[in-house]
């Protein structure tokens, strides 16, 4: 029988303080799992725990997408360039609308046109490799994890390295504005981040419809000028939702994973040895600390999930750090292991659905040639400082990684 049920009496979820998950999110997700499959983290705001509820919600018709205006209204947040873009944003859209704002990208991201880049993406992450300081700590993030995403997205958009140094800086700042609680603390840099952003890609796109280049925006460009389904500000929001979802998470995916990686050695020695492990790991790491932990959807009626009670009208978030380690889902599911055979065919920490990630196929291909191109070139990394994903639900916050190479 389905876990997501029609409404009727139910009990209510359990109310829990957000500040319960700062220290050990994946502890305390244990902790309440078992009896709590769905918990209020605040008036307008639930999160559903387990993997069958997860899987459910995201595929099912009584709940859709977080409209990016009903976010931004129950998160009140201030208004702005970062609360246009949640209002704006195609991941946070439906039905026609979601369509048409997605497939101005689809081509650009299908498996087809990615793979076609697998040899550049290579190329691009030995040069960031070589270019690595030996013998002298460094921050991984900075100098490695977060240049291949943010220099790979740019070229296929047609921007230069120091463009994409300039985005990787912001972007950072930016992708706040998904916290499941907003950070009304850090507003103002996350609206001055958003607004640099916003107008960069404005100028850029300015100057293509004037000279053409023959690259990704140009492209957007021109079928815009032929068919202006949508406004020119909202073509720019769909690009600044491009650039944070193909630059953040995988700068926080691939520090974890290596990071893991070294905290297991024998994996590290696996990979060394058998190159095919390779995807193995950045599913895993994907699964083990996913960098968006949680997908927010909306109640459209009244109904009950395992038995609790919930409203129409309010964010129900479907917490991806619990179902990803779930024991019902994973067999031990607390074990890092690069070698597991029981993930699911589609990865659930790139979404269900219609709003599955759009960036898959280029974000999994990112990481496992960074992961190549670093075995390769490095004989040996020594971490003086180990990275942390901060945050329960949204897309987490990573912290420096300083290691020493040789």
């Amino acid at each position: 029988m389905s876990m997501v049920q029609s409404y009727s009496a139910a009990k209510p979820p359990l109310r829990v303080d957000p500040q319960r998950f700062q220290r050990d999110p994946h502890k305390v997700f244990a902790e309440l799992r078992e009896n709590h499959p769905v918990i209020q983290i605040d008036e307008h705001g639930y999160m559903a725990l387990r993997a069958r509820d997860v899987s459910e919600i995201l595929t099912g018709k009584q709940t859709i997408q977080m409209e990016g205006r009903d976010y931004a209204r129950l998160r009140r947040i201030p208004p702005g360039y970062a609360c246009r873009l949640l209002q704006d944003l195609f991941l946070l859209s439906n039905n026609d609308d979601h369509r048409a704002k997605r497939g101005l990208f689809a081509p650009t991201f299908s498996l087809r046109a990615v793979e076609a880049l697998r040899e550049d993406v290579r190329s691009t992450a030995d040069a960031i490799v070589k270019d690595l300081p030996r013998g002298e700590p460094f921050d991984f993030i900075k100098r490695m994890a977060s240049r291949v995403p943010s220099e790979l997205i740019a070229a296929i958009l047609g921007l230069s390295r120091p463009e994409a140094a300039f985005l990787a800086d912001r972007v950072y700042r930016m992708s706040q504005v998904v916290s499941p609680v907003y950070p009304l603390e850090c507003h103002d840099e996350i609206e001055a981040a958003t607004a640099e952003i916003f107008h960069h890609v404005k100028d850029q796109l300015c100057q293509r419809m004037d000279r053409p280049r023959g690259d990704s925006l140009s492209c957007l460009a021109a079928d815009w000028k032929k068919n202006r389904m949508i406004s020119f500000p909202s073509l720019i929001n769909q690009v600044l939702g491009i650039i944070a979802g193909g630059t953040d998470t995988t700068r926080a995916t691939f520090a974890m994973m290596v990071s893991l990686l070294l905290r297991h050695p024998d994996q590290w020695k696996k990979l060394n040895f058998n190159r095919n492990l390779i995807p193995g790991a950045v599913a895993e790491t994907m699964r083990f600390e996913p960098a968006a932990g949680s997908v927010a959807r909306y109640t459209t009626e009244e109904m009950k999930v395992s038995g609790i009670r919930l409203p129409a009208g309010v964010i129900l978030r479907t917490s991806l750090m619990s179902a990803l380690r779930d024991p019902e889902l994973y067999t031990d599911p607390d074990r890092f292991d690069i070698t597991r055979t029981d993930h699911p065919r589609l990865h659930p920490a790139l979404g269900l659905g219609p709003h599955r990630c759009i960036g898959e196929f280029l974000a999994r291909m990112e990481m496992e040639e960074s992961l190549a191109a670093l075995l390769d070139g490095v004989s040996g990394i020594r971490v003086d400082i180990w990275p942390k994903l901060l945050g329960f639900g949204g897309l987490r916050q990573v912290t420096p990684m300083i290691v020493c190479i040789r």
